[in-house]
């Protein structure tokens, strides 16, 4: 089954966090778990969207946004 996905206009301001080669299953549980500490379950202030090439975290608020690109970018 192909799932696509569709882009949710709450969600508004975009950090794409692309896969680097010698990342490791650490860092990215480190970026996702921060995030839901800092900005609680995905759905409610942000929601992520993962592919072969980059995971994108998308935000309602921009200040949020900027306050994850500050930290993980």
């Amino acid at each position: 089954m192909l799932f696509h996905f569709k882009p949710d206009k709450n969600f508004q301001y975009t950090i794409r966090i692309p896969w680097r080669i010698g990342d490791t299953v650490q860092r990215w549980d480190e970026t996702c778990a921060w995030a839901m500490e800092t900005f609680g379950l995905p759905g409610d202030k942000f929601i992520t969207h993962p592919t072969e090439d980059y995971m994108d975290f998308m935000f309602k608020d921009k200040e949020d946004a900027i306050h994850f690109s500050l930290v993980w970018e």
